[in-house]
């Protein structure tokens, strides 16, 4: 009688279903890839020295800002003020040091929001034409930024969105690939948006939030939403020593969450009869399709910060929502990545016979003049920066505490430092994980 163990198989890891589903995928990208020639400015010399060109001209149109006081504001969070003592430790008065911080930020947003689009759409013209509209100095782009920085009470906030695209490329970088190396950073930088903006952190949520859904239409959906879990919980490890559990608790429960709640509240009766059609909408056309990732993202983020604006304030300048500058963003991203793809589709497609010159020609040609254009208009648009109009409401002497900051303080004593202890033993956790990865790395390679 023929022994049936000897004839069953067990497949080897690298036979399970989940890995040959994911070699596919990467297939897929790899594919979608070879159809494009990559252009002679995104070599790597010329790709970083158009990318400093831009930082640089954000520098410039925020450059009134330079030498001003900050606006009063309040902050809530530890990053900003301990970055502005530094500046104060070489003899810089505060409320200029606070200036200073914030306008480097801002000047840094378009560089860290090229790495994330150039990270999840494998196009750098895409990505430039991003940080382009994005720079724009008329809102929902740029301006609206400016306003909420340097006019109003909001630049903690405004100096999170730098952070934010770091903390995302991170993110799917863990979500895909696992290791410990992705996991520190991606917690680190979602840690430092909560501690530079609580109201940053619920914003990065929100981004999170559609990202992970994203990456789970490219398959091993539980894994990566245990990995997001993940980043969440190690974040928020290293975050306890500010934000120990019962000031956590009180955060959101008390007053000073009292704004987040309500439009969460509002978001519910919306989400019931969106989100199913969103979802839906998103399995059906992008489901294991990675080369159509980053247009799911543009359109998912700018649809939901969309919808977010509408219940939480409005779009017009007079009066807008907190959520614009997000919005702004997510447009912005949608504009790079929809103008890239009518621009390949009008170079690639053959049944485009409208154009009698040679395409590519064209193309390139409407798009170096588009690029040029819109750097000029960011340039042009530094006599909108007249800080000179606004009122300053005296010297600043110390850190203005906001109210999360007050309220803080009555948490002292043991939920002090059972924060403490959370952020310790999160560290030595990451650490012995660090030991641990490494070690194991080395055995495997001997």
């Amino acid at each position: 009688m023929e022994d049936i163990s000897s004839n069953s198989h067990i497949p080897t890891e690298s036979e399970t279903i989940a890995v040959k589903r994911a070699a596919r995928v990467a297939e897929k990208i790899a594919r979608s890839r070879l159809r494009f020639t990559p252009a002679w400015w995104s070599k790597t010399p010329l790709e970083v020295l158009l990318v400093t060109i831009l930082f640089v001209v954000n520098l410039y149109l925020l450059s009134p800002a330079l030498g001003t006081e900050a606006a009063k504001t309040s902050f809530s969070g530890p990053v900003i003020p301990l970055l502005a003592n530094i500046l104060k430790f070489f003899g810089v008065p505060f409320a200029y040091a606070i200036q200073h911080v914030v306008v480097l930020f801002f000047a840094f947003f378009p560089v860290s929001l090229y790495f994330f689009i150039r990270k999840i759409g494998g196009r750098k013209l895409a990505a430039f034409l991003a940080i382009l509209f994005a720079s724009l100095p008329v809102s929902p782009f740029a301006f609206s930024r400016i306003i909420s920085a340097f006019f109003g009470e909001d630049s903690p906030h405004i100096a999170s969105l730098t952070l934010i695209p770091l903390a995302l490329l991170t993110q799917i970088q863990f979500l895909r690939e696992g290791k410990f190396i992705n996991l520190f950073f991606a917690s680190l930088f979602v840690a430092l948006v909560a501690l530079t903006s609580p109201f940053g952190f619920f914003v990065l949520v929100a981004f999170a939030t559609v990202t992970t859904f994203s990456e789970m239409l490219l398959g091993t959906g539980r894994l990566k939403i245990f990995r997001f879990l993940v980043i969440i919980l190690v974040a928020a490890g290293l975050s306890s020593f500010w934000y120990n559990p019962h000031f956590g608790l009180a955060l959101i429960m008390g007053p000073v969450g009292e704004e987040v709640r309500e439009t969460v509240a509002r978001l519910i009766p919306i989400s019931f009869f969106i989100v199913p059609i969103l979802a839906a909408f998103g399995f059906l056309l992008f489901d294991r399709r990675p080369e159509l990732q980053p247009f799911f993202l543009a359109s998912f983020y700018t649809i939901g910060f969309a919808i977010i604006v509408s219940v939480g304030g409005g779009f017009f300048p007079s009066h807008p929502s907190r959520y614009l500058s997000e919005f702004g963003i997510s447009l912005a991203f949608l504009g790079g990545i929809t103008l890239t793809r009518f621009m390949d589709f009008l170079k690639f497609n053959d049944k485009v016979k409208a154009l009698k010159l040679d395409k590519p020609i064209f193309v390139n040609g409407f798009m170096g003049g588009l690029a040029l254009a819109l750097i000029l208009a960011v340039v042009m648009g530094k006599s909108r920066v007249e800080l000179s109009k606004r009122e300053v409401l005296g010297l600043w002497t110390d850190v203005n505490r906001g109210e999360i900051w007050l309220q803080r303080e009555q948490f002292r004593g043991v939920p002090a430092y059972y924060g403490y202890s959370i952020t310790g033993m999160t560290i030595i956790s990451l650490g012995l994980l660090g030991v641990t990865t490494n070690i194991r790395g080395k055995n495997n390679s001997a």
